[in-house]
């Protein structure tokens, strides 16, 4: 909430100061035109709190240049560049140059008290983007000053610094003192302060318990204790509790939420493998209003949502432009309670995954053309290599600082979802991965022992799978999909999808076969995802296209071709267009693509095969007819990539990102 500066400086009408005795004070007149301004100053600040950025920081400029020394322009101009523009680094030395200039003229506890006024609120803007900035140490120093001087004091905002600083029990005091407050703003934060220190902590039951009495504290006015409580829902594997949560965040009477709870939504539906809800929920995130200042840390966040959805769906080609933006993004955390390592091992996770899907697309382009063609295909390859094996050696020296390792594989509560951690093994090697996982669930036995232990034996039946110990993998998977929750669908498809090849490869055909059904069925960019070629029967309907389609499809990566497993490929040519079906044999039909077919000739070959990975290997997502303009009203199936081309942008370079 942004105070009315330019009323305050057009009055003199003020209230009596309520400070401290002043040090250093120098009289001045009430009248003192420095802090009623001048006409150009009353306008650029009535133009600032109007919200008119870009008139506002030209008048300051021009200010400025005929009085370096102008109090309000430079203010103004440091109000711009926070408000508007999110460069909070030059916000806060055009803040700190605003104070200067102040306490030169006023004092350093002024005793004029419009000069108070405006003191204050330069001291609250130096305070707010040292915690925006995450300068923790800096923003406990400057409360200091303010409370040294003003009262009431601003004990509320000591709660995340203390607690940043991993000062415990400092900040454990704060909150339980507040928790007491008449001030529902007072109590908010010590209930919201309690529940970041928890989660801090890693305790979910404590953080939840904080958020249930914070929300019964303010009789669930405020949206960001809905939101937080929502998170640790989630984090407790309550996932209804979480989504009806998220949901009074969105509906809740005071908005305190910097960012839209439907980010907890896309995340719970991806969860829960419910694209199309995915889909939904983001882009109502996306559209949702985010203050400027927030932008940088929100927005990048936002985005790695839209990252995981991609991997989910299997578009690396899509999603890895975006991947690397994020990565590249700087690490803003000053509104949120993980570290910046915590934040920088996710991205880095994200980015390999996204590399990896991309090496899988790349690999099955070249596995379908001639020798010439590929070529250049496979220096991409190694290009993608290369970036993936820095990547290896961040997260290796990330994963040993502060157990940044086995907090991640401890499900929801930091940045690693579940669903893909397995991929962790890849990266670190299942030997480091597996000693991490078995003290994460040592840390989870007490907390959510049954709610985790799918996804514990599912991490662990990964890791053999990996290692090669087919017999072990597949007990674990067994085990794993008995225990796990119903709504951890995503996690639960990717897990059938390695175990099906392993119970093929160990003979057990019929179980093999109806996991890879239900994998094939539900999540087929598991496939690119894991490199797991589906075992097939190639048939065409012996037109001389169909067979040249077919004979580069017994070349591909993505298929195991001659074994008679229970899964087919069918060719057909027919009206200038060739369509290529994945089934099971008794005719159930997976999916199929189509492309135009132009002079039947190579060209046409290799687009049909290109189709056909793009197309058969991501999942179906279901429309409703408002989402396609259908005439009928029925619900109508498409492939993934037909919804995700409406809802993607072009990611722009580095430093022209969207704010």
């Amino acid at each position: 909430m942004r105070s009315t500066l330019a009323a305050l400086a057009l009055t003199l009408a003020v209230a009596p100061a309520q400070a401290a005795d002043p040090v250093g004070g120098f009289a001045v007149s009430a009248a003192d035109s420095r802090l009623t301004g001048t006409p150009e100053e009353q306008a650029a600040l009535q133009s600032d709190e109007a919200g008119k950025y870009i008139r506002a920081r030209e008048q300051a400029e021009k200010i400025l240049r005929a009085d370096p020394r102008s109090i309000i322009a430079t203010w103004v101009l440091a109000d711009v560049f926070h408000e508007e523009e999110a460069n909070h680094a030059r916000s806060l030395f055009l803040v700190r140059k605003a104070k200067g200039l102040l306490t030169d003229a006023y004092g350093a506890a002024p005793d004029n008290a419009q000069a108070q006024i405006w003191h204050k609120r330069i001291l609250m803007k130096e305070i707010w983007l040292l915690g925006e900035m995450d300068r923790k140490d800096e923003q406990l120093r400057a409360i200091d000053g303010y409370d040294a001087i003003y009262a009431p004091k601003l004990t509320r905002l000591r709660i995340w610094p203390l607690m940043k600083l991993g000062r415990y029990d400092e900040a454990r005091a704060v909150g339980l003192e507040l928790t007491r407050s008449s001030d529902t703003d007072e109590r908010v934060s010590a209930y919201n302060g309690l529940m970041a220190l928890e989660d801090e902590l890693l305790d979910r039951n404590a953080s939840y318990a904080w958020g249930q009495a914070g929300i019964a504290s303010v009789q669930g006015q405020s949206c960001i204790l809905f939101h937080n409580t929502a998170q640790a829902s989630f984090a407790r594997f309550a996932f209804g509790e979480a989504e009806e949560l998220a949901r009074k965040a969105i509906r809740a009477e005071r908005n305190d939420c910097p960012n839209s709870s439907y980010e907890h939504l896309a995340n719970l539906f991806l969860v829960e493998g419910e694209f199309q809800k995915t889909i939904s929920a983001f882009k109502k995130l996306v559209r949702a209003p985010i203050d400027r200042r927030y932008r940088p840390q929100f927005v990048m966040g936002n985005r790695a949502i839209l990252v995981e959805l991609l991997y989910a769906l299997g578009r690396g080609k899509d999603g890895l432009p975006f991947a690397e933006q994020v990565f590249a993004a700087p690490d803003r955390t000053g509104m949120t309670s993980v570290s910046k390592e915590d934040i920088r091992f996710a991205h880095a996770v994200a980015l390999w995954q996204m590399l990896e899907l991309r090496v899988q697309e790349t690999l099955e382009a070249s596995s379908v053309r001639g020798l010439f063609d590929a070529s250049d295909l496979v220096m991409d390859v190694r290009d993608m290599r290369l970036k993936q094996w820095e990547l290896q050696r961040i997260l290796l020296t990330l994963s040993l600082h502060d157990e940044i390792l086995v907090t991640n594989l401890r499900p929801y509560l930091r940045g690693v979802k579940p669903w893909y951690a397995g991929n962790l093994a890849r990266i670190l090697g299942p030997g480091l991965v597996e000693v991490a996982l078995a003290k994460a669930r040592r840390l989870d036995a007490s907390q959510v022992a049954a709610e985790s232990a799918g996804y514990y034996d599912a991490m662990l039946g990964e890791l053999r799978h990996v290692a090669g110990d087919r017999e072990e993998a597949v007990r674990l998977g067994l085990k794993a999909l008995a225990e796990m929750p119903k709504e951890t669908r995503l996690l639960r498809w990717r897990t059938v999808a390695w175990l099906g090849m392993d119970e093929l490869a160990l003979g057990r055909a019929a179980d093999g076969r109806v996991h890879l059904r239900e994998a094939l069925q539900q999540y087929p960019s598991a496939f690119k995802q894991l490199d797991l070629r589906v075992p097939v029967v190639i048939y065409h309907d012996d037109a001389p296209f169909s067979r040249m389609v077919a004979a580069r499809l017994g070349d591909t990566r993505r298929l195991d071709p001659g074994r008679d497993d229970g899964f087919r490929v069918d060719v057909s040519f027919g009206d200038a267009e060739v369509r290529v079906c994945l089934s099971a044999q008794d005719g159930f039909r997976f999916n199929c693509a189509t492309s135009k077919v132009d002079k039947a000739g190579l060209d046409d070959v290799i687009a049909a095969c290109d189709a056909f990975h793009a197309d058969v290997f991501s999942p179906k997502v279901e429309l409703t007819s408002s989402d396609i303009n259908s005439l009928d009203g029925s619900t109508v199936r498409v492939n993934a990539s037909q919804v995700l081309d409406g809802l993607l942008g072009t990611p722009k370079p580095k430093g022209e990102e969207e704010e």
